[in-house]
């Protein structure tokens, strides 16, 4: 564990000790200023809650129907929401608390669920005036659900946050709405990571870490919406420590660490608050605590931020980019995603001995040109380097071919080049490199080539590096995994394959 990461989790710790637990929550009430809207009366205003049936679900989905809203209850179990449903339709004599069966891991559902909601209203518009993204699940060993995706990630972030936020946001812009994504203070142990660890195709499962994934890309989706959706007050939420039933079997008896917790109701109290409170008393992007915006990041010394957990906009910009991306026909296969698995599996210490060159003859005239480093193993030159391109050009009467590799550095403030010979075999899968100035000649290798000569793995017998690379600086995603899993069978190691940044114009 590196410093900055015991920092923020021991920091995380500590300060939850003080705030998040139920002396947290008895000491911020003390400072609580007097809100008549909490008692207000919300006839006529239509509300959904996931999760509803069971924990702070169900005490934000009583709340609403004691004040008479119109209160969609989104419960993956029909039987546990159709008996919680009349209850409190007894508790509120309040006959407006509807049942929608939805499992948040499931794309499918989710878009089955949104077309429900939208057809029982007809040709009438739908109208939103608050959402409630909380349903959840924290898993200690890796499941993928129906659809390949890994769940606890799915129902948190990408499904059960992203695609039915972005499913409701008209109906939720029609009625000037809010949208709450019940996070989490687990938030605090990191920063958003790259897509393939949050999704859990690289790198050992933690349960843990990837709530903590899912619960950092719902803080940051508060903020980017915040921005787009000026119309509707979009921001994240904590909870604090509450003795829920997923929380009791997600932890068992770890959770007497986090002792005296939180009732269910002092969990959805601040949430109710933010349901009702004025407009203009809520903060859109802010990340709340009982009724209140809280820190974001406590990486730094003293609790101060750090940068540890922060997330830079190009980095935002990719999640929202491969959010939108796994909720459309962008999205691997359920096939592709388990594949990821399975190789990793299979390969994981069993490939022994050196890469060896594809089979065949290259056609050393086609694979000539420009090639965009897609995704790598990098080498120490081009480590922490974006925009990377390979040109080649052959001279048939010296047999010899000449190399520029160039690459940008991350600031993108300066472009560099490195120039190479190329002294190809007879079939030109493997090559000699000449560089100015080093005595040796580098291995290279052509892996694998598709036959119209669009892209190519290149590497060297020992695995050190490896290019994958393409004509164009961009391919489809599920092309892109399609060539990663080819690499892992070759015995490269997933998890040390990394995107290249580019920013071409």
């Amino acid at each position: 564990m590196s410093y900055s990461q015991f920092a923020a989790s021991s920091q995380f710790y500590l300060y939850g000790k003080t705030h998040f637990n139920q002396k947290g929550y008895l000491k911020h009430i003390k400072d609580y200023k007097p809100a008549p809207a909490m008692e207000s009366d919300l006839t006529g205003k239509v509300f959904m809650v996931t999760g509803s049936n069971s924990g702070i679900g169900r005490e934000i989905a009583a709340f609403l129907a004691k004040r008479r809203a119109t209160v969609y209850m989104l419960c993956r179990s029909l039987e546990k929401a159709e008996k919680v449903r009349n209850e409190l339709k007894e508790e509120s004599k309040n006959e407006n608390v509807h049942v929608l069966q939805v499992d948040c891991s499931l794309e499918s559902s989710v878009r089955a669920c949104w077309q429900a909601f939208v057809a029982l209203h007809g040709d009438s518009p739908v109208k939103l005036d608050g959402l409630v993204c909380n349903a959840g699940m924290l898993l200690n060993d890796k499941q993928r659900s129906s659809e390949g995706v890994e769940m606890t990630f799915a129902c948190h972030l990408l499904f059960g946050s992203y695609l039915l936020g972005r499913l409701a946001m008209p109906s939720l812009q029609a009625a000037n709405g809010r949208l709450v994504l019940v996070s989490s203070g687990g938030m605090y142990n990191t920063k958003f990571p790259d897509w393939e660890v949050a999704t859990s195709l690289k790198g050992s499962y933690n349960g843990n870490l990837v709530y903590a994934y899912a619960k950092r890309g719902q803080v940051l989706l508060a903020e980017r919406w915040a921005v787009e959706f000026p119309t509707v007050k979009v921001v994240s939420a904590h909870p604090g420590w509450t003795l829920t039933d997923a929380v009791d079997a997600a932890y068992g008896d770890q959770k007497k660490y986090l002792e005296p917790m939180r009732t269910p109701w002092q969990g959805a109290e601040g949430i109710c608050w933010l349901l009702v409170a004025p407009l203009n008393e809520i903060e859109a992007g802010a990340f709340y605590l009982d009724r209140k915006p809280q820190v974001k990041h406590m990486a730094g010394p003293f609790f101060s931020e750090g940068s540890f957990t922060k997330n830079t906009p190009a980095e935002t910009d990719a999640m929202m980019a491969n959010l939108e991306n796994w909720t459309s026909a962008a999205r691997p296969s359920k096939e592709q995603l388990q594949a990821f698995d399975e190789v990793k599996a299979t390969t994981t210490g069993t490939v022994k001995g050196d890469l060896k060159a594809m089979e065949g003859k290259i056609d050393v005239q086609r694979f000539m040109g420009k090639w965009y480093v897609i995704a790598h193993i990098p080498t120490f030159l081009d480590r922490g380097t974006v925009n990377n391109t390979e040109d080649y050009v052959y001279d048939a009467q010296k047999n010899t071919i000449d190399v520029t590799f160039t690459y940008t550095n991350a600031e993108r403030t300066k472009t560099s080049q490195v120039k190479q010979l190329g002294l190809p075999n007879e079939t030109g899968t493997e090559w000699k490199l000449k560089i100015p100035y080093v005595p040796v000649k580098l291995p290279y290798m052509i892996a694998d080539c598709s036959e119209d000569y669009s892209r190519c793995l290149v590497s060297e017998p020992g695995r050190s590096f490896l290019y994958f690379m393409a004509r164009t600086p961009s391919i489809p995603e599920e092309e892109l995994n399609n060539w990663q899993i080819k690499a892992m069978k070759m015995g490269f190691d997933s998890e040390k394959i990394m995107k290249v940044p580019q920013s071409w114009t």
